[in-house]
């Protein structure tokens, strides 16, 4: 997370400097030679953050390093998207009034009010020589620790895998086997390629060694190879394990590619070969053009086994056929564990502890390598008590955890690009089972500034897109259910995943559980959060305080029997001023004649990109929240009246309103919110141009609006110069209107009317109802 968290400070830094503004800035109040000097020292320490990132798992003293880059590095991105607010707040404000006098002002000295926050250049200057002293303490620090400087460091992967197993310890995978065999030994083809796919830890790798033993028993093959590719990716070391596998003596006298690949050719050409790649990373399919080249001079025709994490192996490879490894059954999970743990036990020890046994089986989740490590793990404990502590710990907090448990899944960690690291890490917020929706999601890491590395909307929503497919191909999302396309709209993740995210955000992505109805309070004082989720699964109230929340960007509640209270969100909005996702789900509870109302000071949120508001009761929303300048996603429900001034939410693009029933009108100023992109619903005059209400004429402007709308239309009759100002066909990427008249007197004289003049270009969708 910090190599994508510098490389975005760094950008926007670049961004910055060419502003008239920030040049002013810098002349006037002497920070020129700060922004220098900020910007050579997180290019200095981006050299090399990504060694940093690696050795924090086994150092906790670069762990630490890590965490303080981390804080000034997210301060430094406050600081800019601070001032970056008020410049725009100036703009528009200059835009907007015409009494302003036409001199030159000093940005430097202009206060701007912000959320109640009065904001002035030397205050940012102040902020930026602040950071700038603790990162130069920073930048000193990370030479004492001599990190590599290159583009991409990975862990070695040390653990070689062999095809020798003890097959009484493999479960549940006998039918499996048995299918794989006998693909492997039909008679299809010159070269087949079986593939065995899954996440860490399933079990691939001892179902493989399970193939390779019963292969060798029935004498199938003359030849039977085992290659361990897991390390990065060596043609010649390959070529070297598979003529040992073939009993050539040794391969060390062969120095080049070609003699090796030579010799496999002649050896394999009158035999009969099965080989096994096991662990294989590599998407290059050029990385294997050369070998299978080789092994074609084959008469008998080579069977290949091979098993990975990625799908995209499976196309490189050129698989015949594709096993996708099941989980495991709680059943199969605690023969494993019990086959580790109740070896030399009493039969009385066994019985009082079985059914912890059974329960801690249920944790691992159908991962044959979390059975494998935990029942390691508790063949040491002999007391009840203790088998019931790991029943009650996450894996992150076990002892094994870091070493046994998650260092496989690490592999699959720093094997992903620093900005889809960013992603995944964020993916902890969510509770355990939670499903993710990909549309959800994306849109999440975007308004976190995870997608920022394209400047366009809708492609930073592709690369969305493509960063939720690259981690379900990893195998790090699972469960994914795909709409009749073929395409991802849902995923989970599995628990072991979860929390070994867990274990590396620690204290800075902090969930809370609540399942009782007591009245609580929640302490982030002495962590370091800036992610935060609560789900409340009984009926309660929400924390009545929240302490530590300043540096806070991120807060979501799960949960729908949950109360809140109008002091608990009001000192929420005046503390917690660095968020930029708020996503309330509020309570059903209350008598459904309570409003909730929400307090003045949500203007505070000056850095707020999301804010969702789901109630079942009336929402009543402050005029302050159009101050939120930054806004783009605004989620709400049995909102009775929208804020008047909604023209300020310049930078709005996503407006969802299909459960404000209440609504009887939408203010003017939606028509000037040209960024929108997504409207669920609207309510529309359409006999007039209404002063104040949202009239059909005031979609003129929204030219970026997609997907489909609901349209309620208010008025008796239709003003046909009004609907012809709405301009339909400049909106090409709106597919679909949906529309209702809200007057009783409506007859198929006003539809027709009203298409006539709407003018829709060819193949536009245009359903009505309750005509």
């Amino acid at each position: 997370m910090a190599a994508a968290l510098v490389s975005f400070i760094l950008g926007q830094l670049a961004t910055i400097t060419f502003e008239t503004a920030w040049q002013e800035l810098k002349l006037v109040i002497g920070v020129e030679e700060e922004v220098r000097k900020l910007q050579s020292n997180f290019e200095a320490i981006q050299e090399v953050v990504e060694d940093a990132e690696v050795k924090q798992v086994v150092d906790k003293s670069v762990k630490r390093w890590i965490d303080k880059l981390k804080d000034v590095a997210s301060d430094m991105e406050d600081v800019l998207d601070e001032w970056n607010t008020a410049l725009s707040k100036l703009k528009t404000d200059e835009a907007e009034s015409a009494s302003i006098p036409k001199k030159k002002v000093r940005l430097s000295r202009l206060p701007f009010n912000l959320g109640g926050q009065v904001i002035r250049g030397y205050d940012i200057g102040d902020k930026i020589r602040r950071v700038n002293v603790e990162l130069d303490e920073i930048a000193k620090e990370k030479d004492g620790y001599h990190f590599a400087r290159s583009e991409m460091t990975q862990p070695r992967r040390l653990e070689r895998t062999t095809a020798y197993v003890d097959v009484s310890v493999i479960k549940g995978r006998n039918d499996v086997r048995d299918e794989i065999v006998s693909k492997l030994t039909s008679d299809e083809g010159s070269i087949q390629t079986v593939s065995i796919i899954g996440m860490c830890g399933i079990g691939k790798t001892a179902l493989a060694q399970l193939v390779v033993n019963h292969v060798k028993g029935q004498n199938s093959f003359d030849d039977v190879v085992w290659v361990c590719v897991s390390d990065f990716f060596d043609l010649v070391k390959i070529a070297r394990e598979i003529l040992e596998g073939l009993r050539c003596g040794s391969s060390r006298d062969l120095i080049s590619l070609q003699g090796l690949l030579d010799n496999i050719a002649e050896k394999v050409r009158d035999r009969k070969v099965f080989i096994v790649f096991d662990d294989v990373w590599t998407e290059r399919e050029a990385d294997w053009e050369a070998l299978r080249a080789a092994l074609q001079h084959c008469k008998h025709g080579i069977r290949i086994l091979v098993t990975t994490r990625k799908e995209s192996v499976v196309k490189v490879i050129r698989s015949s056929h594709v096993f996708r490894l099941e989980l495991l059954s709680d059943e199969i999970c605690w023969e494993i564990l019990k086959s580790k743990t109740f070896f030399g036990r009493e039969e009385s020890e066994r019985r009082d502890l079985e059914d912890v046994g059974m329960r801690i089986a249920k944790k691992c989740k159908g991962l044959a390598l979390a059975a494998k490590e935990l029942g390691s793990l508790l063949r040491q404990k002999r007391r009840r008590v203790e088998w019931e502590r790991v029943l009650n710990s996450g894996f992150w907090e076990l002892e094994i955890a870091e070493e046994y448990i998650f260092r496989p899944l690490l592999l699959s960690y720093y094997d992903l690009p620093s900005t889809i690291r960013r992603c995944l890490l964020y993916c902890a917020i969510f509770p355990k089972d939670y499903v993710m929706g990909k549309d959800e999601l994306i849109v999440h890491w975007k308004m976190q500034g995870f997608l920022n590395s394209v400047d366009d909307d809708s492609e930073m929503l592709l690369k969305g897109e493509e960063y939720f497919e690259y981690l379900a191909d990893r195998s790090l999302f699972q469960d994914l259910g795909r709409d009749h396309y073929g395409n991802i709209f849902v995923g989970k993740m599995h628990d072991l995943v979860h929390d070994c995210l867990l274990f590396m955000t620690k204290d800075e992505i902090v969930t809370k559980e609540v399942d009782s109805k007591e009245t609580w309070n929640l302490d982030l004082v002495s962590k370091r959060a800036r992610h935060s989720s609560i789900k409340i699964s009984q009926p309660n109230s929400f924390p009545v305080c929240i302490n530590g929340v300043e540096s806070l960007r991120t807060l979501i509640t799960i949960g729908e029997s949950y109360d809140v209270t109008f002091e608990g969100l009001k000192k929420l909005f005046s503390e917690a001023k660095c968020l930029r996702l708020l996503d309330f789900q509020l309570p059903k509870i209350r008598k459904v004649s309570e409003q909730i109302q929400v307090p003045e000071e949500i203007g505070n949120l000056i850095h707020l990109r999301y804010l969702t508001f789901l109630s079942y009761q009336s929402l009543e929303l402050p005029e302050s929240v159009c101050d939120l300048r930054n806004l783009e996603y605004l989620n709400i429900a049995n909102c009775s009246k929208l804020p008047k001034e909604m023209e300020k939410l310049i930078n709005l693009k996503y407006l969802y309103t299909s459960d404000c029933n209440r609504l009887s009108h939408y203010p003017k100023g939606v028509g000037r919110l040209t960024s929108l992109q997504r409207l669920d619903r609207i309510i529309a005059r359409v006999d007039c141009n209404h002063t104040t209400d949202f009239s059909v004429g005031d979609f003129e402007n929204l030219d970026l609006l997609r997907g489909d709308l609901w349209l309620e239309l208010e008025g008796n009759s239709i003003n046909i110069e009004e609907v012809e100002r709405a301009k339909l066909h400049n909106k090409i990427h709106l597919m679909e209107l949906r529309v209702v008249f809200r007057s009783n007197n409506t007859g198929h004289e006003m539809k027709d009317n009203f298409i006539k003049a709407l003018n829709p270009r060819p193949n536009f969708h245009i359903h009505f109802f309750g005509i």
